[in-house]
């Protein structure tokens, strides 16, 4: 194998977490998926200096091939020092210069600036506020952790920043003499089920507690101490400086300060750039046209009009801003179904459950065409992807429904259009909208009607000396805790639960009653089987057999 062959070999084992995946192996069959393939396009762009897009990936999915790829990609940018594809992202930030004793401001990256609009104008709603519960377990130094917490926030300079408005705008300012407030309480003798309600009030309380970011980081912490070997930590942070992917970046840093403390080893490598610094490269890269392509490309896409995708039974009357869930569950069996036809069609399992949830909302609604809004990353320049921060955008995806067609055609269009919207997911779809608002005179609720999501699974344990941080996969507040507003009538959300799955249908309660909810994930669940027992079942004979009374 090539130089290259091998140094990629490396990061293809490392990311798949395989001793060794073979040249010949399927990236999807060793559990690769759309996460771990943004991770490899970043890690190949800084090894490598090539720019790659997802679709890559998936249609060059053994090793052998991808490291083909990217010998020619490397070859050609040498000798035209251009990128591999018009669709590749641009080269991202570079690091400026700060002082480490001085407080420096810079501009909000363009989906910050969208959540403080909102914030300006419901300071007290706490709609923003993200909970994060990490588990202590074992002989853990509590004053070198916490050491190790506020070393990483400094590493995350939005994290340590205050916002405020200036005569170009909002910007945000770091702040090198920050405070992390910390809120302490012992809890003794209480057993299982008393700490667990304990937990949960005390993060129902940090979800009702507005930030004040203005002159507050956007991060606090609740800590509560059963034992000497185990405690509780809520890490409580406002979405504009933290997303889904922040989390596990945040455990592994704090692990890393901390497992350097003790064992005396070096700190964790400096970050090649800040946050900020994307920030300010962000708005220039905006300003110089670098989306102007992408942001054509949506405005084509989501033209209006588009299908009415309210469920039949719902409710008269003007939405408000209750909302209610449903649980959802797929069984280890199913998945393994779902698993070996994603394979067949080098693709992942969330395209086949988002196709599947797309014809599911189309039979229950009538429709000749789905659509739903999907979560992405949004990490897809080298070094973002080690950074905390605001990242992620949500991406409107149109798929037509042709009822002649197998499911594994269908499969194939949604597989399209996901690529597609990958490759121009720069673009803050609140911009967007903005701009087909003006244009089309659309209504926003009629574009985000539905959204779907599969969450990366949680990393459940992350050792360190003395013992390990747990990150619980989820804080449930009770049957009659209100939940927060949703955007859309209705939200499947899914998370890995060991080889099955679980989650549930978030939705207005003042839209749909409960049974609409219950008749849609059966549909779901019907579809999801039909296809796993045969995945050339005709699209119309799907949708017809789960239209119930």
């Amino acid at each position: 194998m090539t130089d290259t062959g091998e140094r990629l070999r490396t990061l293809w084992n490392e990311l798949l977490d395989q001793p060794d995946g073979g040249e010949d192996r399927d990236f999807f069959s060793l559990g690769g998926q759309s996460l771990i393939a943004t991770r490899l396009i970043g890690r190949i762009g800084e090894e490598f200096g090539v720019r790659l897009r997802l679709r890559d990936i998936f249609d060059n999915p053994t090793l052998a091939r991808l490291s083909a790829l990217v010998a020619a990609a490397r070859e050609h940018t040498e000798e035209t020092g251009a990128r591999t594809s018009a669709d590749a992202p641009a080269d991202g930030p570079a690091p400026l210069a700060h002082s480490p004793l001085r407080p420096y401001s810079a501009p909000l990256a363009l989906l910050q600036e969208r959540f403080w609009k909102v914030e300006r104008t419901l300071p007290e709603a706490a709609f923003f506020n993200q909970i994060m519960r990490v588990d202590l377990i074992g002989d853990l130094d509590p004053r070198m952790l916490l050491s190790a917490l506020r070393n990483t926030i400094r590493r995350h300079d939005v994290l340590h920043a205050t916002l405020g408005e200036g005569r170009d705008g909002p910007w945000q300012t770091v702040r090198p003499d920050f405070t992390v407030p910390v809120r302490q309480r012992e809890y003794r003798d209480l057993d299982e089920t008393a700490r667990e309600e304990a937990i949960r009030q005390a993060a129902k309380a940090e979800a009702k507690l507005p930030f004040d970011l203005v002159r507050e980081i956007p991060l606090r912490l609740r800590v509560l101490r059963f034992t000497a070997t185990r405690s509780a930590v809520l890490v409580v942070t406002h979405h504009i400086a933290f997303d889904g992917w922040s989390r596990n970046q945040l455990v592994a840093d704090v692990a890393a300060d901390y497992r350097a403390r003790v064992e005396g080893t070096a700190a964790p490598e400096p970050l090649a750039f800040t946050y900020t610094d994307f920030a300010t490269w962000q708005v220039a890269h905006r300003a110089a046209g670098g989306m102007d392509a992408a942001r054509s490309y949506w405005l084509d896409r989501l033209a209006a009009p588009y299908p009415d995708l309210r469920l039949p039974e719902a409710l008269e009357g003007d939405d408000g801003y209750r909302s209610a869930a449903q649980p959802v569950t797929v069984s280890a069996a199913t998945m393994a179904s779902v698993a070996r036809l994603a394979r067949g069609e080098n693709t992942t399992d969330f395209t086949v459950l988002l196709a599947v949830f797309l014809l599911a909302v189309a039979s229950r609604s009538g429709t000749p065409e789905a659509m739903a809004a999907i979560q992405v990353a949004n990490r897809r320049w080298p070094g973002t992807q080690k950074l905390v921060g605001l990242f992620a955008n949500t991406l409107v995806l149109r798929a037509p429904i042709d009822p002649a067609a197998a499911f594994e055609a269908y499969l194939r269009t949604v597989r399209t259009a996901l690529l597609e919207a990958f490759d121009h997911q720069e673009v803050p779809l609140e911009e967007v909208v903005d701009a087909l608002r003006e244009r089309d005179g659309i209504d926003p609720a009629d574009l985000l009607q539905v959204g779907f999501a599969l969450q990366d699974a949680w990393v459940p344990e992350t050792p360190v000396p003395g013992g390990f941080l747990r990150q619980a996969s989820g804080l449930v507040f009770g049957d009659g805790q209100e939940l927060d507003p949703t955007t859309f009538g209705l939200t499947m959300e899914l998370r890995a639960d060991g080889p099955a799955l679980s989650g549930h249908v978030t939705y207005k309660a003042d839209r749909y009653p409960p049974v609409a909810i219950k008749a849609l994930v059966t549909a779901f669940d019907g579809i999801l089987r039909a296809v796993a027992d045969d995945p050339q079942t005709a699209v119309g004979t799907l949708i017809t057999e789960q239209v119930g009374p």
